[in-house]
């Protein structure tokens, strides 16, 4: 169609500042004439990130490129579409994502929201994960398909699949997160989870070693070097109680001397609490071992790699171990030690006790402790 103007537009409400978002749009004009169609680009903004430079730049922003990327690239389809003859009146510019394109795809719209994250791999993980089971289900793909009927198919087929409770809470969490951001962009008016409460379930308890299992483990000798280096990167994580990742990022910049002894101190990748603890005896002589630099080993060799030093001959474990196994492991060799629950949570760096408590009562600590009293 001819007779257009096609420009970026910012913050048309007036709202921005620079401690809130104003909204970027792309308006159509239609010239020598009052009509106007203002399209979002969902992109929010504060006032001192835009730029009007060269049409529109993202500026003062962690990923201004791909902000500018993605604002150009909605831009260029809008304008192919104007050009087009698929675009014949006015009145065809509201249709110029019916045919259901990336602008309007779910899940194209969760993928543009996590390139603009700077998220570690394992959340990264979650959020693929999230994806994948998405493009698997294949009844949600654009905007209008976020109802609560397919809601609750997407938690049906989920489970059809056996996929654990912990797993499809967290598919439900992070789905409910991207939904709220893409009503915050004015792309979808209500929320489905409103009216949805994935039902809480039973979670699997967390496998943990006992102290004799964990030094027969210690004791193993004749292994290769590959094997060898992952038996300590578990008894070390057996004696820090650190995750994986927090393990693998493990320096002698973490140590520091508290009322003459040796302490980890640092904070949790995952959540950013912090925690400490005592550079226990076991844990520093693995660290001198490799002078202070662990091995480094993807979170997935890591975990077959397990596999394999379990099935050893000389251990008799018949437990699913994980690199999670080793915290597990930590937290409850702390409380039959007599270690306060209190102090356990900020060893492990946990966000609430909560979660500290589940390890007490897979000993069943408390109640040997307050029986204990009537004796």
């Amino acid at each position: 169609m001819v007779g257009l103007s096609i420009n970026f537009i910012f913050d048309v409400k007036g709202v921005s500042s620079l401690e809130k978002q104003g909204l970027l749009q792309i308006v159509i004009r239609q010239n020598k004439t009052s009509r106007r169609k203002y399209i979002s680009t969902g992109i929010r903004l504060y006032k001192n990130q835009f730029s009007d430079k060269k049409g529109f730049t993202c500026i003062n922003h962690e990923n201004a490129k791909d902000v500018t990327s993605t604002a150009w690239e909605m831009y260029n389809k809008i304008e192919k579409f104007c050009l087009s003859d698929r675009c014949i009146k006015w009145e065809d510019i509201e249709k110029w994502d019916k045919d259901k394109n990336d602008l309007d795809s779910v899940i194209k719209f969760i993928e543009s929201e996590m390139k603009l994250r700077n998220m570690e791999y394992n959340t990264l993980k979650a959020h693929v994960t999230l994806v994948n089971k998405l493009n698997d289900f294949k009844k949600i793909k654009i905007f209008s398909d976020l109802t609560y009927s397919n809601i609750t198919e997407f938690d049906k087929y989920m489970r059809d699949k056996g996929i654990g409770n912990v797993s499809i809470n967290k598919n439900h969490s992070l789905f409910n997160l991207y939904i709220k951001i893409a009503i915050n962009k004015d792309l979808i008016e209500k929320n489905p989870y409103n009216k949805f409460t994935p039902p809480k379930g039973k979670n699997n308890d967390p496998v943990f070693l006992t102290q004799d299992e964990v030094e027969n483990i210690k004791k193993i000798s004749g292994l290769n070097d590959k094997l060898e280096k992952v038996k300590d990167l578990f008894i070390f994580q057996c004696y820090t109680g650190m995750a994986y990742i927090d393990m693998q990022g493990f320096s002698k910049n973490s140590i520091q001397v508290v009322d003459e002894q040796e302490v980890i101190r640092s904070s949790r990748t995952k959540t950013d609490e912090s925690f400490i603890l005592l550079f226990l005896p076991d844990a520093k002589k693995i660290a001198e071992k490799y002078n202070y630099n662990l091995p480094k080993i993807s979170n997935q060799k890591y975990n077959d790699y397990l596999k394999l030093l379990i099935a050893h001959p000389n251990i008799n474990i018949n437990k699913k171990v994980t690199s999670h196994t080793a915290r597990h492991t930590f937290a409850t060799y702390l409380l039959n030690k007599g270690i306060p629950i209190e102090t356990v949570s900020k060893t492990l760096g946990h966000a609430s006790i909560k979660q500290t408590q589940l390890y007490a009562r897979l000993l069943g600590k408390k109640v040997i402790d307050d029986m204990k009293k009537l004796l």
